[in-house]
């Protein structure tokens, strides 16, 4: 049985009700949606004689305090017999998706499902299909890596986009990784250390010099002002000024230091983004990572420059304070940390929930940035369809929703941890009583300024205690900093580089694929069994509806992506052995997507080759058709473009990323609709210019305007991801199939409004 979803103990009785054992089924797989779109537990169950659809619901029977039974209440069942079933298939839409299929020669709705269900049906049908059609298909043991779950605990991650489980990470692993970025501060760090063993110090003097030493010994009958006052008022400001001297310089070190590792820090996570391939940043969006690389280094930074401090000297406080408080008087030290364990208790049970609390505050923040990122770099089409109002409700409900979460963290902080504090607060109650009378009858030795002294201290180790609640929020959101930074860190691209990748000396150019097979998302391929060659120095054309998977192609053989099944070679070495560097140097492409950084118009075509000569520059700025506008501009090849600065137009800019393209003098071409935005005039210019320097090259031109295409080499069509024809101009109008299909539109359409070729 290939079991897709997790088959319950439920399931066995509903299979025993319909006559089935669990060797009977083929392939099992459950929804979350009954037809008519309401919430329902939907089994999907294919034997060799029939598929069952059956609905119901799961609950859990038993009395209170026993072990609950779950139980599947049945609502209905449908049959479908497997020698009338043909094309299963799903059906995707906005926030659901159909099961389909062929029943008898008509078209079934046969199941329904949310998005959470989505990926197990894609995978049934796999399968499933495959025994409809009694055909062998390989377990890919993929297909049932679930990564929706925890694998150790079973609890679902709450961020579909964070495989990262807050009930099993040990945060004590998080600091030790931290810590690697200070290895050389140790020094600096010591003398922090130091620093706030002083600090404590000065601090625990304080108290005595204060009460005991000054009510028991200096306020006594015969001491004058310019006896022992004067040496007690000196003595307390010169522990103020040594404390105070000593926190500003540990101050200023550990603010260098959380600086340098934060500065350290950024610079691994964004080499980290770096190495990963297309699809990480496929699944992410811009302004959530621009959160995660900003805010988490500043959360980082801010613990470790105000909070990690802090928490040390309040430790040392804390200890020390205990150690004197037992020497003073040990029953009275036994009443004040008698409720210290009930304060921990319910301390850690409020961390528990800040950790929750903080995480969904976090999760909103990130959604209201990517939000904003999005509305302000498509401005331009927000105003194009007047959608302001539109985008403003969006913004208004990510803003409404992290104000709601941070309104409930400040909440929380504002009424669970108070009630933490007055636990504390209880211990001063208990030694002011039991410390009074003590004093009062003399018991123990114990005298007005001894109990003075013991109030101060169970206060300074009261204090440190409330502090410790408010740390809590900040080490909360320092781990979770963390732990998102590190996610980053330790990704792992796709697509990697071989460690002894093979050199290819005087590339030639020959590049062929070798029944390609690729998809996005699992069970749902883009590209499928797709073969083709192309020799050194000659051009191919590929020609197919939106959506067909023609980029798909040009990325594959880039290794922006990797390919699933098949092989991309080029000169008879598969893409995979080959480096990087030689791969990147030799293969420049020309997307329809043209993107150009902040700078001059020079530095953006130099980006290929940042060697390049002016005069390389301007030649291949003349070739791609780019000279004339740029000379005409007020600082020409000078000219700062990018935000806040010149604006190109579409066309502009497809024709500085052609120069730039040009300038690399790749041996492989690839122009992926790169004469989109352009008028004709310009397009015939340029395409004039590319067959000129696609001379010495292999050269791989994706277009939709397929009169572009009429002087290369050969052609291809891919439909659906796979290729349907294949031949030259001339042999596929002959052929009259869906080449000549797309052709013969385009031809009159042009015929329609006046031109002819």
């Amino acid at each position: 049985m290939i079991e897709v979803s997790k088959m319950g103990s439920e399931i066995v009785p509903l299979l025993q009700d319909h006559g089935l054992r669990c060797e009977d089924v083929a392939v099992f797989a459950m929804t979350d949606m009954a037809l008519d779109g309401t919430r329902a537990d939907v089994c999907l169950v294919l034997t060799e004689k029939e598929l069952l659809v059956i609905t119901g619901y799961v609950r859990d029977e038993g009395r209170p305090g026993k072990k609950h039974a779950r139980v599947f209440s049945e609502t209905s069942c449908e049959t479908y017999g497997s020698e009338k079933l043909k094309e299963l298939k799903v059906e995707e839409y906005i926030s659901t998706g159909w099961l389909t299929a062929t029943f008898d020669g008509e078209p079934t709705e046969l199941a329904a499902m949310t998005k959470t269900s989505l990926r197990d049906v894609r995978i049934f049908v796999k399968y499933a299909s495959a025994k409809l059609e009694g055909r062998e298909e390989e377990i890919d043991e993929n297909d049932f890596k679930d990564d929706r779950f925890c694998p150790k605990c079973g609890r679902r991650y709450p961020d579909p986009e964070r495989k990262i489980c807050p009930h099993c990470m040990e945060k004590s692993k998080l600091f030790k990784r931290l810590f690697v970025f200070a290895k050389g501060y140790r020094r600096y760090m010591a003398a922090i250390l130091f620093a706030l063993c002083l600090t404590a110090a000065l601090g625990v003097i304080a108290p005595y010099v204060s009460t005991e030493f000054f009510y028991d010994k200096v306020l006594r009958a015969g001491n004058s002002w310019y006896g022992r006052l004067l040496e007690a008022a000196l003595l307390v400001l010169l522990l103020r000024l040594c404390s105070m001297g000593i926190g500003t310089l540990s101050g200023i070190i550990s603010a260098r230091v959380s600086a340098s590792v934060t500065y350290k820090l950024k610079i691994t996570i964004f080499s980290a983004i770096e190495r990963l391939s297309m699809s990480f940043f496929s699944a992410r969006q811009t302004g959530g990572l621009m959160n995660q690389i900003n805010n988490d280094s500043n959360e980082i930074y801010w613990f470790f420059c105000m909070g990690a401090p802090e928490l040390i000297r309040n430790v040392i406080q804390i200890a020390a304070a205990l150690v004197i408080m037992f020497i003073m008087n040990v029953p009275l030290a036994l009443c004040a940390v008698v409720v210290v364990p009930l304060f921990a208790f319910v301390v850690n049970r409020l961390f528990s929930r800040m950790h929750t609390l903080h995480a969904r505050s976090y999760r909103s923040s990130r959604a209201l940035n990517a939000t904003l990122s999005d509305a302000l770099a498509g401005f331009r089409v927000v105003k194009a369809f007047s959608r302001e109002k539109e985008e403003t409700a969006r913004f208004n409900d990510r803003s409404e929703r992290l104000a709601r979460d941070s309104r409930s963290v400040t909440v929380f902080n504002n009424t669970a941890f108070p009630a933490a504090s007055f636990i504390m607060n209880l211990s001063n109650l208990i030694v002011w009583s039991v410390g009074g009378w003590m004093a009062v009858t003399g018991t123990g030795g114990m005298t007005y300024g001894r109990l003075m002294a013991f109030i101060a201290y169970s206060a300074l180790m009261n204090q440190p205690m409330f502090m410790l609640v408010d740390m809590a929020s900040w080490f909360t959101a320092c781990t979770n900093a963390m732990q998102r930074l590190f996610e980053i860190s330790d990704a792992e691209p796709d697509v990697r580089e071989r460690e002894d990748p093979v050199k290819l000396d005087g590339m030639r150019g020959d590049v062929e694929f070798k029944n390609v097979g690729f998809s996005y998302e699992k069970g749902k391929k883009v590209i499928d069994g797709v073969s083709f060659s192309v020799g050194a120095g000659r051009s191919l054309g590929i020609v197919g509806h939106s959506g067909a998977g023609k980029s798909t192609l040009a990325n594959l053989l880039m290794r922006l992506y990797e390919v699933e099944e098949g092989e991309i070679l080029i000169d008879g070495v598969n893409v995979k052995d080959l480096s990087f560097d030689d791969l990147r140097r030799n293969v420049g492409i020309v997307s329809q997507e043209t993107y150009l950084f902040v700078g001059t118009i020079a530095d953006n075509i130099r980006y290929a080759r940042p060697d390049a000569t002016d005069e390389d520059v301007i030649a291949a700025s003349k070739l791609a058709g780019a000279h004339d506008f740029i000379v005409k501009l007020p600082d020409g090849y000078e000219t700062m473009i990018g935000f806040g600065h010149k604006d190109l137009s579409g066309g502009e800019r497809q024709r500085v990323s052609i120069a730039r393209a040009i300038l690399l003098n790749p041996k492989i071409l690839i122009l992926d609709e790169a004469t989109a935005a352009m008028d004709t005039a310009t397009e015939r210019m340029i395409s004039e210019a590319l067959t000129d320097i696609s001379k010495d090259r292999t050269t791989i031109m994706i277009a939709h305007r397929l009169s572009t295409l009429r002087d290369v080499d050969s052609l291809v069509v891919i439909d659906k991801g796979k290729i349907v024809e294949s031949g030259t101009h001339d042999e596929l109008i002959r052929a009259k199939g869906q080449y000549f299909d797309l052709y013969k539109l385009q031809l009159d359409a042009l015929r329609n409004i006046g031109i002819t070729e």
